[in-house]
């Protein structure tokens, strides 16, 4: 039993890892929409039962069970605001009336000695999950399709997909004699659904291809949950646990990753919408805000004054090219721009040069080495360097 609790709180550990990875993912963005609420408010209520959960098994303490108790009961509620957002539909009454009721009558059971209660209430609560998740998933089944654009289709399309391990999960939790499961295993069905709601940023990503990912993700964990059972000869149970371990932990990383990589993504979209958002005609105003801008934070404005060490043959080096790259130069060509463009880079630490004014003649030097593991922000670049050159185009002809 003592195994049991050990693998059963790793991989809710996870799992409450995972959620907030979400919700930092959520919060980074402009969480002001009523779908970012839904989500948060559904985030909060599955954190507080984990937790409340973890704490229960570690300290025995009766509260933390009655918490856990009334969280599990309003997930179904949770569940359903959620997909009414994502359908732009109300529900049927009659399921916001199980919904609402059912969380209402868990809050009272809640309070009820174990002893006296289960497990009846268990059954009773499995049975009220079990009965809204599958009526949520004929409601995203059934949705009208064409109500929807495309990106609220594919939302509510991989929202859906978590369903398909939600219910058979969450059904493991609910230990007892008859059914003692090695491992609860709902909070790998949480992570799998942090997995997708924190990938939804990504339009790129079609749903197969994410099935692929969890599918090759699973069979990498069970293969090494068999290869570390039959090492170190654990029986089946032990063997079930260590799996589910691996996985939890193995899907926990996959979600910090396609975290950081849709903070990248939202950091590039951001300067785009710094351009888009600039009301400004003057180059000298425009490139001051570019400065406070995190993605290209302590850029260098230059000048002719600034830049005495270096003759004409340095404006020559953007005659072909309004952005040179240090990582283009070829020093073992002897030729005057390569030496100016050489020494600028090292003077200032610089892996970008761009120059955004000829008359007078203003260059802005960057230090982004990972802009060229990043094609789309150099395009990005190349988009802010041309308005400021235009800025200074009109402010020159004015």
């Amino acid at each position: 039993m003592q195994q049991a609790i050990v693998a059963d709180t790793l991989v809710s550990l996870t799992a409450v890892a995972g959620l907030l990875i979400l919700r930092g993912t959520i919060k980074r963005g402009e969480a002001g929409s009523s779908i970012d609420r839904r989500f948060l408010f559904g985030i909060d209520v599955i954190c507080t039962m984990m937790l409340a959960r973890l704490l229960w098994w570690v300290s025995g303490i009766s509260l933390f069970d009655t918490i856990t108790i009334i969280a599990a009961g309003m997930i179904p509620l949770a569940a359903l605001i959620l997909s009414e957002g994502l359908l732009l539909r109300h529900a049927p009454r009659f399921l916001k009336l199980i919904a609402a009721g059912g969380a209402l009558v868990f809050f009272v059971l809640a309070f009820l000695s174990p002893q006296f209660a289960d497990p009846a209430r268990i059954y009773a609560l499995l049975l009220l999950q079990s009965f809204m998740f599958m009526s949520i998933g004929v409601l995203v089944l059934t949705r009208d399709r064409d109500s929807l654009s495309v990106a609220q289709n594919r939302t509510v399309g991989r929202i859906g997909l978590s369903l398909v391990l939600i219910l058979p999960f969450a059904i493991s939790d609910y230990r007892t004699d008859p059914f003692d499961t090695p491992v609860r295993l709902s909070g790998i069905a949480v992570l799998f659904l942090c997995w997708l709601a924190v990938s939804l940023g990504r339009g790129n990503l079609s749903h197969q291809e994410i099935a692929r990912s969890f599918l090759m993700l699973f069979v990498s964990a069970v293969a090494a949950g068999v290869s570390v059972a039959w090492l170190a000869g654990f029986d089946i149970r032990t063997a079930i646990q260590a799996t589910a371990i691996i996985m939890a932990f193995s899907i926990l990383a996959s979600i910090y990753n396609e975290a950081k990589t849709t903070q990248r993504d939202a950091e590039r979209d951001s300067l785009l919408r710094y351009i888009a958002r600039s009301t400004t005609d003057s180059p000298a105003v425009f490139l001051q805000g570019l400065q406070r801008h995190a993605l290209v934070e302590g850029a260098l404005i230059l000048d002719t004054a600034a830049l005495g060490d270096f003759d004409a043959s340095f404006r020559a080096c953007f005659t072909h090219d309004p952005i040179r790259k240090r990582s283009e130069l070829d020093m073992k060509n002897a030729h005057s721009h390569n030496e100016q463009l050489g020494w600028f880079f090292e003077k200032y630490d610089a892996t970008h040069v761009m120059l955004v004014s000829e008359n007078p003649f203003v260059v802005v030097a960057l230090n982004m080495p990972t802009l060229a593991a990043s094609p789309g922000a150099e395009i990005e670049l190349r988009a802010v360097q041309r308005v400021a050159y235009l800025l200074s185009q009109q402010r020159a002809v004015s």
